[in-house]
């Protein structure tokens, strides 16, 4: 999986050699994805390798301390929807006392539908104010390079040089328009009026990751289904989780013509079965495979997790729901 993810990088970022237009959105998508890949990787290595990790973590410890940072920011149980909130709030303040943009950031958007926004590297921005004076733009840039190498050189640790495939980047289509957004007036109209700016920042941080997951990675996954299958449904798990939590803290709202699309989508056949594969979400997450699990392959969908985390379901039948999931998200979303 591992090696597969890497390689999966690496053609990415290939294929923005010949679409450069799209290098920017490429690289704030990743990000959290890429964050995900190099902190499971290197507690891998650490327990298998112990020696080039080491070596690793001396070379590339920003960026590893980056990724965790990331990684437990965004899939940490027990912080849900209020340690969340209350950093987002935090960075913001960060933001405004160190640079003076707080309120603002940047969209990147095609067709109404948000594709990425550069809260995401505020988050891995967060921790460094007063030493690093660099906008989040130059961070999320500098940041992506640094765990990229850092992500093909742990693969290195366990003897496998990355290989990239040429990807069908005509199936991007145009790329997003960039924007740079006043958080206060952007969010004026977006969402509910009693949400609090961070929940909107959230909102939109979610918004983005699900529209990556269907008009930036699937279209252009080529040879690399399984990684992307993964990334999908990791999103998907973590927006709807997310998403039932906001509407579970505001029920009063939960008839409002605006949040009926989002409670339509929560309350899907196709959702529900997507929420109640914690198993394969825990395994799309991590590199580590329990030792009962059976039934596995290199060469079969999904290396065989699917069938085996979750018997009664199959690559197909959770692919396709996967798809569905996303699509029904993307749409409420973007009305909302």
């Amino acid at each position: 999986m591992l090696r597969d993810d890497v390689n999966w990088l690496v053609s990415l970022a290939h294929a923005t050699d010949t679409e450069e237009d799209w290098r920017g959105t490429l690289g704030h998508a990743l990000a959290p994805h890429m964050a995900r890949i190099v902190h499971e990787g290197m507690d891998m290595l650490s327990r298998k390798r112990v020696v080039p990790a080491k070596a690793i973590k001396l070379k590339f410890g920003a960026e590893i301390e980056g990724a965790r940072h990331t990684v437990k920011l965004l899939d940490d149980n027990q912080k849900l929807y209020d340690g969340v909130f209350q950093d987002f709030e935090r960075i913001d303040q960060e933001h405004s006392r160190a640079q003076a943009i707080g309120r603002h950031f940047e969209l990147e958007a095609r067709d109404g539908r948000v594709f990425t926004t550069t809260r995401s590297a505020q988050f891995q921005h967060a921790s460094q104010f007063g030493a690093d004076h660099s906008t989040s733009k130059e961070h999320a840039t500098g940041f992506g390079t640094g765990v990229g190498e850092a992500a093909a050189v742990i693969l290195l640790g366990f003897g496998h040089e990355p290989e990239y495939s040429v990807l069908p980047v005509n199936e991007w289509g145009a790329p997003p328009t960039s924007m740079s957004i006043d958080r206060t007036t952007y969010f004026k109209n977006r969402f509910e009026h009693e949400f609090p700016l961070a929940l909107k920042d959230i909102l939109c941080f979610i918004e983005g990751s699900v529209n990556s997951c269907l008009y930036v990675f699937k279209p252009v996954e080529g040879p690399f289904s399984n990684p992307v299958f993964r990334v999908q449904f990791v999103t998907a798990s973590h927006a709807l989780s997310s998403l039932d939590e906001v509407r579970r803290k505001y029920p009063h709202l939960a008839n409002n013509a605006s949040m009926r699309g989002i409670g339509d989508a929560l309350d899907s056949p196709e959702s529900t079965r997507i929420g109640s594969l914690r198993p394969l979400r825990n395994r799309c997450m991590h590199y580590s495979i329990p030792g009962h699990l059976t039934g596995l392959g290199q060469s079969l969908p999904m290396y065989g997790l699917i069938e085996s985390t979750s018997p009664g379901h199959s690559y197909a039948s959770v692919n396709a729901d996967l798809q569905v999931v996303l699509a029904a998200l993307s749409d409420a979303l973007c009305e909302w």
